[in-house]
């Protein structure tokens, strides 16, 4: 039977966390909490569920380079081998970093299978989970501890979880969007759009935007317009159809965006701004501390799936971009979604509390 790979942290005391993840965000999401559990005697280590959403075996290990699981091989188990690894190796706790339906399921076998072992059960929200989905409370109806990402996450599912009558607690945690990094006063000169699948989800929609992005291109030579397509080449294919149209028809000419596949990270070093249609592009840019828009042209605005960017400030549109015309967030939005001080955290401090109310069988 694989065993856990594990790295065992020096100090007296015992807890054993297992994570549990099913694709490459929820790698990334599972090693950033496995390294928040520092405490002396810490044993951690990490599975993935075998999946339509599997990364490879490379992905995986570009995901762990850098943290406390780097090294160290990562099984790739079925639901049911992890049934097994779980009854054999019986950590202490299991981060349930899954779609929603896996949790459920893996969650119900954790505390009904397993009569006379009860480990704590954690789950982590998906990354910008506001508003609030009753969906996503019910798959983790039988999970002890539910982590959210921001202050305003954690209110919207207490108060959720309080109105369907759910047990979990809710813990608070950050999203892992990297370091944050001096604002440099020279050198920014690089203007990003962080294609997301999908988005624009029209034809005219994608030439609109890649038009206005080719007359930035043009009209301001002193900047390099970059397209970012995703960490994998193929990861926009509609937009690059649309563009490789845009060049047969001659709408484009020498001066045009370039698109790079790659980390977000290595586009927002040199960067003056960065505009999206929502998603976590834009909360790693204002962790980099540049300046960024939220496009409400395609259908994504704050009513149609950027709840989370509401009182932000952040959003504007296409004429923003052609002007590189960029924003910083209203600092109360900032402190409430995504940017609080890490000593609001208390998500570790929830999970070890959990653990002694199980050693002393108050868990039901």
């Amino acid at each position: 039977m694989t065993l856990i790979p594990t790295r065992r942290r020096p100090g007296p005391g015992a807890l054993t966390v297992l994570a549990v993840a099913d694709s490459v965000e929820r790698v990334r999401l599972s090693v950033a909490m496995l390294d928040r559990l520092s405490w002396p005697g810490t044993t951690v280590g990490l599975v993935v569920v075998r999946t339509g959403s599997t990364p490879s075996p490379a992905r995986i290990r570009e995901e762990t380079e850098g943290t406390g699981q780097a090294g160290l091989r990562v099984p790739v188990l079925t639901t049911r081998q992890t049934r097994r690894l779980v009854r054999r190796r019986r950590p202490d706790a299991v981060l349930l970093n899954c779609s929603g339906p896996l949790v459920e399921s893996l969650s119900w076998s954790m505390r009904s299978v397993f009569r006379r072992y009860r480990p704590v059960v954690a789950s982590a929200l998906p990354a910008l989970s506001v508003p609030a989905v009753e969906g996503e409370w019910l798959h983790r109806s039988r999970v002890d501890l539910v982590v959210a990402h921001s202050h305003r996450e954690v209110a919207e599912y207490r108060a959720l979880g309080e109105k369907l009558g759910t047990r979990g607690e809710v813990g608070l945690s950050s999203l892992p969007l990297g370091a944050r990094e001096a604002e440099q006063g020279t050198g920014r000169n690089r203007v990003v759009y962080a294609a997301h699948p999908g988005t624009p989800d029209t034809e005219q929609g994608r030439r609109h935007l890649l038009l206005a992005l080719t007359e930035l291109a043009e009209k301001r030579p002193d900047l390099e317009v970059v397209v970012h397509l995703g960490r994998e080449k193929n990861a926009s294919p509609e937009l690059m159809a649309t563009w490789h149209g845009l060049l047969a028809e001659g709408k484009v000419g020498d001066r045009a965006p370039n698109f790079r596949s790659g980390p977000l990270a290595d586009q927002l070093n040199r960067a003056r701004g960065l505009a999206a249609a929502g998603s976590t592009a834009v909360l790693e840019a204002l962790t980099h501390r540049v300046p960024a828009l939220v496009l409400t042209e395609f259908g994504v605005g704050p009513r149609q799936g950027n709840a989370v960017f509401e009182d932000s400030g952040l959003f504007g549109t296409l004429a923003d971009v052609r002007a590189a015309r960029f924003r910083r967030p209203n600092r109360d939005w900032g402190e409430r979604n995504h940017f609080h001080p890490p000593a609001h955290e208390d998500w570790v401090e929830r999970l070890y509390d959990l653990h002694a109310r199980a050693l002393r069988g108050e868990l039901s």
